[in-house]
C-alpha cells in the first residue's frame, strides 16, 4: 500500500472519530512539530529563547522605535 493511499484511510478514519479521539491525533502532531524544532535549532538557540522569554517577562525590552533611533544616532556622527 503506498503513502497516499495511507493517507487518505486516515483521513477517512479520522472523519468518524470523537472529540476525544482528534485531541489525542492533535496533541500528537503538535508534539512532532515541536520535536522537530528543538532540532532543528540546536541547543543554543533554544537556550536564546528561553533567556528572551524570562527577559520579556521582567520588561527588559526596547521598544522598535528606540532601537532604530539608537542605530541612527550611531550613523549620524
Amino acid at each position: 500500500m503506498d503513502l497516499a493511499v495511507k493517507k487518505i484511510e486516515l483521513i477517512n478514519w479520522l472523519t468518524t472519530q470523537d472529540e476525544t479521539m482528534i485531541k489525542k491525533v492533535d496533541a500528537l502532531r503538535r508534539s512532532s512539530i515541536e520535536s522537530a524544532y528543538r532540532i532543528r535549532m540546536g541547543e543554543n538557540l533554544e537556550s536564546k529563547l528561553t533567556r528572551s522569554e524570562a527577559d520579556k517577562k521582567r520588561g527588559k525590552t526596547h521598544s522598535q522605535e528606540d532601537v532604530e533611533n539608537y542605530f541612527k544616532s550611531k550613523w549620524d556622527r
